[in-house]
C-alpha cells in the first residue's frame, strides 16, 4: 500500500537540495520521522514509534547511474522501486533523484499509505513548493458534494445503501483477476487537457468524473479486444475523499472507496457515460462512502487481524482502483526548479492487480497506471487505450469494433 509520485523537472537538482527539502519541509511532520511496530499478538493493535536514530540519508538518495535515464529508463526504475516494498524498521518513506536525458530530474516519491491518504499528500505538495501559500490555495481534491435533499434524506435511504453496500457479489471472473506475482509495471500518459475533459462533461451535463470513469471503461473495452476476450463489465473501487478533523501534524487518512461499476460491455461511449452518471448519482444520494469508511473503522477497532480480513474481503468485490485528485491549477517551483508535471500511482488493496490514478496539475490531467505484472505486463497499452475513449467520446460517436 505505497503511493508513488514521479516529479518531473526540466532544470536539474541536486542531491543537496533535495535533502534540504526533506529535513525542512517534511521531517517537522512527526509521522515521517517515525515507524510503525506491528503487535506481538493477533489482536494487538500496531504503533508508531520513533526511528532512533533517524538517518535521512535513508530515506533520501540519487540513483545509481552510469548516465542520465531516457523515458525507458525512467519507468524501468520506477516499475522496480514499486515493486520493492518500504522497510519496516524506519519511517516508510524514500526520495530517489535521477538525471534525464538530455537535461533536467526526475524525483520518484514513495510514501507507505500509513503516514497520509492522496488528500493529505496533495496538502504535503503544497507544503514542499517554494510559495506555500500560493500552492495551497490553488491545491484541492475531489469531495462528495450532496445536495441539501440527499443530506435530509433519512434512514430509509441510508438503510438501502447499506443493504447495497453489504450484499454486493464477488467480481466477475476475468483476466485482470489472476494471482498477482507482486512484481509492478508503471506506465503514464501524455498530458491531457483538463479543459477538454470539463467541456465533455458540459456537453451531456454529467461530472468530470463520469467522463474519467467512462473513459476507463472504454479503454478497458478496447484492451479486452486487442487482446483477443470479450469485453465484461466489472466494478472499480474509487476513493473518495471525506471532510476531515484538523490536525495538528496535517497528515493521517480520511477518505473511504466506493464501488462503481463500469459497463464495459456497452459499446457507445454517450451510452456508457449516462449509466456511469447514473451510478454515480446513486452512490451519492446513499452515502455508501461514510458506510464503508464506518465498517472499515469497525473493523479496525475490533483488531487488525478482522481489518485484514475485511479488506481482503472486500477487495475480492473489485477489479481494479480508480483514483482522481487535484493538485495546483498553475506552476510551482519546488527546491528553486520550476516543476513541469506530475504521474501519481495509487496502491490497490488486497487482490486487486490494477490502480489507475489521474491527476491534475497546471490545467492538464495525467494518468498513471500501476499493474501486476502478471494482470497487464504492458499497461502502456491501456493508457493508449484510454486516450482513444476520451477521443470517442469528444466526438459522441461509438468506437469501431476490433
Amino acid at each position: 500500500m505505497v503511493i508513488g509520485a514521479l516529479l518531473l523537472f526540466d532544470q536539474r537538482l541536486t542531491l543537496e537540495s533535495v535533502e534540504e527539502l526533506a529535513r525542512n519541509k517534511l521531517l517537522p511532520h512527526r509521522r515521517f520521522r517515525q515507524h510503525v511496530v506491528e503487535a506481538a499478538h493477533h489482536f494487538g493493535r500496531p504503533r508508531w514509534r520513533a526511528d532512533s536514530p533517524f538517518e535521512l540519508r535513508a530515506h533520501v538518495r540519487r540513483v545509481d547511474q552510469s548516465a542520465s535515464a531516457d523515458a525507458g529508463t525512467v519507468v524501468a526504475r520506477a516499475s522496480e522501486a514499486m515493486s520493492a516494498p518500504l522497510p519496516r524498521d524506519r519511517s516508510p518513506w524514500s526520495f530517489d533523484l535521477m538525471d534525464l536525458a538530455p537535461g533536467g530530474s526526475a524525483l520518484l516519491v514513495r510514501i507507505h499509505h500509513c503516514i497520509a491518504d492522496g488528500r493529505a499528500l496533495v496538502a504535503l505538495l503544497g507544503e514542499l513548493a517554494d510559495e506555500p501559500e500560493r500552492a495551497r490555495a490553488e491545491a484541492s481534491t475531489s469531495r462528495p458534494s450532496p445536495s441539501r435533499s440527499h443530506r435530509r434524506g433519512g434512514w430509509l435511504r441510508q438503510l438501502t445503501g447499506l443493504l447495497r453496500f453489504l450484499t454486493l457479489s464477488d467480481d466477475v471472473d476475468s483476466p485482470l483477476r489472476r494471482p498477482l506475482s507482486g512484481r509492478k509495471c508503471v506506465a503514464w500518459s501524455d498530458p491531457i487537457s483538463l479543459a477538454a475533459v470539463k467541456s465533455i462533461a458540459r456537453a451531456r451535463g454529467h461530472h468530470v468524473t463520469d467522463v474519467l470513469l467512462a473513459g476507463v471503461a472504454g479503454a478497458l473495452d478496447r484492451y479486452a479486444r486487442d487482446h483477443g476476450q470479450a469485453p465484461r463489465s466489472v466494478r472499480a473501487l474509487f476513493p473518495v475523499a471525506l471532510p476531515s478533523e484538523s490536525s495538528a501534524d496535517g497528515v493521517g487518512n480520511h477518505y473511504a472507496s466506493v464501488f462503481v461499476r463500469l459497463p464495459i460491455a456497452v459499446a457507445d461511449p454517450r451510452t456508457r457515460i449516462d449509466a456511469i452518471a447514473r451510478e454515480m448519482m446513486i452512490l451519492r444520494t446513499w452515502g455508501e462512502s461514510r458506510m464503508a469508511l464506518g465498517l472499515t473503522r469497525l473493523a479496525g477497532s475490533v483488531a487488525p487481524g478482522v481489518e485484514r480480513w475485511a479488506m481482503r474481503r472486500w477487495s475480492r468485490r473489485a477489479t481494479l482502483v480508480v483514483s482522481s485528485l487535484a493538485g495546483p491549477t498553475a506552476p510551482v517551483c519546488i527546491a528553486e526548479r520550476p516543476l513541469r508535471s506530475i504521474i501519481v500511482w495509487a496502491p490497490a488493496p488486497g487482490s486487486v492487480g490494477l490502480s489507475l490514478t489521474f491527476f491534475g496539475y497546471d490545467g492538464a490531467l495525467r494518468l498513471g497506471a500501476l499493474a501486476d505484472s502478471r494482470v497487464m505486463g504492458r499497461p502502456q497499452e491501456l493508457i493508449a487505450a484510454f486516450q482513444s475513449a476520451i477521443d470517442d467520446l469528444g466526438r459522441g460517436a461509438a468506437p469501431v469494433s476490433a
